[in-house]
């Protein structure tokens, strides 16, 4: 499917790409979502099943890039590979070109993400308008849709970074809107998730007027969902305080995580949180990073050797439970373009698992860095110490002599905590260490940020200064 550019998401474009109506999602059947038309004349009329629809269709959107996300920026960030012997522009546009081509491959977390941006608007506009719903449940779904909206925008500047983006949609009269800084951006995205966690507030013991997937078990009340955003709200904080903006932005981080779900009790589920789920249904998705949907998908040989000891000699539980070695190594495709592999990932087992978006070991590892950020150092073990020991069975750390050093076990906690979930290239960036990530070959590149797509650059070229693309060739 071409690129379709932010700035000229038409009605009728929309509504070609999202044509299909799902089947009313409830009861057993809410994790199959399809992706409605938010165009519809009748959608927001008096139709509650039509508002599932779009509810889950902002959910089937913004899962439909989770794959993508992962692989790529695990490649940028040395934790995996996709070797497609068919392809080797997965290797050679990932690692062997610079600057990165903005014509494909390497574009992606773009017009899917704004396009998502859009729904969420558009579901909050047909929800305003709503006379079938209570107040109370208007700011539930309002809660939801800004959340989920936030959320695509974190995906949008996490891969772009200094790039910057824009944070508006202009639902009108489709005006493209500026870029802004990346301070501007996770500032925006701060304030949207604030103004969902308000909106859930408001709507007091309301229910959601539509389901959610089984992936928001535990999390599918406005009261509930609130604990989630809460989470995401305590990520952003992180990122900016270490992007900058400092202890404002730590000590707001750990007001977050205190209205989170954030449990560090003995025994504490560190798996507990918000999932996107799959199924193999008829119509329905698949988790495109499991070993049959995508056998290309391999795991960078770094992570063997790196991997800390346990007491008795064996490797990081999380290693030996995340990834799995391969016989014979695979080669990558084509001639001298890298090195061979022999270990490949376990964490998605068949095609159904789930992808997290956000759990209770990430939020420790949230709170940690948070203090460590604020000098807490001594709290800031706690934490790595309670991580280290319960995922990865590891010896305690008996001190952290400095911030530097903290920041280095923290660095490593989250690699093997999170590995292949989307985080390390935006961790190792945050903190000024891509240098750190190997090169497998002298002709192979380091990147720092992914480029603003080709379409959108060419179509902004025609545009005022104040709105052309910063990063475009």
């Amino acid at each position: 499917m071409a690129p379709i550019r932010t700035a000229l998401l038409r009605r009728a474009a929309l509504a070609a790409f999202a044509a299909v109506l799902a089947a009313v999602l409830v009861g057993c059947n809410a994790d199959r979502l399809g992706i409605p038309s938010y165009n519809d004349p009748a959608v927001g009329a008096s139709d509650r099943p039509l508002l599932q629809n779009l509810a889950s269709g902002i959910l089937a959107e913004q899962r439909g890039g989770m794959a993508g996300l992962i692989s790529n920026v695990g490649i940028f960030g040395r934790e995996s590979y996709n070797y497609t012997g068919s392809e080797p522009r997965n290797v050679t546009l990932f690692l062997l070109t610079f600057p990165l081509d903005n014509s494909g491959f390497t574009n992606g977390q773009w017009d899917a993400r704004f396009r998502n941006i859009r729904n969420a608007l558009s579901f909050i506009s047909i929800v305003d308008a709503a006379g079938f719903l209570t107040d109370a449940e208007k700011n539930a779904a309002r809660g939801y849709a800004n959340t989920m909206r936030a959320l695509d925008l974190y995906y949008v500047i996490a891969t772009r970074d200094t790039i910057g983006a824009p944070t508006e949609v202009d639902l009108v009269t489709n005006a493209a809107q500026p870029f802004v800084n990346r301070d501007s951006v996770y500032r925006f995205i701060s304030a949207t998730l604030d103004l969902g966690a308000q909106q859930l507030q408001a709507a007091g013991t309301a229910s959601f007027p539509f389901n959610l997937t089984t992936g928001f078990a535990g999390f599918n009340t406005p009261a509930t969902f609130r604990q989630f955003n809460r989470a995401l709200a305590a990520r952003i904080e992180v990122y900016r305080g270490s992007l900058g903006c400092g202890a404002t932005c730590y000590t707001a981080a750990l007001s977050a995580l205190n209205e989170s779900f954030i449990n560090s009790t003995v025994g504490a589920d560190l798996r507990r949180g918000v999932y996107h789920v799959f199924s193999t249904a008829s119509g329905d998705a698949l988790n495109g990073l499991n070993n049959a949907v995508s056998p290309d998908v391999l795991a960078h040989p770094s992570i063997r050797p790196d991997a800390q000891l346990q007491t008795g000699g064996q490797p990081d539980a999380r290693f030996t439970a995340k990834v799995r070695t391969i016989t014979p190594a695979r080669n990558a495709p084509g001639t001298g373009l890298g090195i061979p592999t022999d270990v490949a990932f376990s964490l998605y087992p068949d095609q159904a698992t789930p992808i997290p978006i956000i759990r209770n070991e990430e939020l420790i590892l949230l709170r940690a860095e948070a203090n460590i950020g604020l000098g807490n150092l001594a709290t800031a073990l706690t934490d790595l110490n309670f991580v280290r020991q319960a995922a990865g069975g590891l010896p305690a750390i008996a001190s952290l002599a400095s911030a530097d050093a903290a920041i280095t076990a923290l660095l490593y906690e989250r690699r093997y905590s999170l590995l292949f979930e989307g985080h390390r290239w935006f961790d190792v960036r945050r903190y000024g260490r891509l240098l750190s990530l190997p090169l497998d070959l002298p002709t192979h590149f380091r990147v720092s940020v992914m480029p603003v797509p080709q379409a959108e650059c060419v179509f902004r070229q025609t545009l005022a200064t104040t709105l052309r693309g910063p990063g475009c060739p």
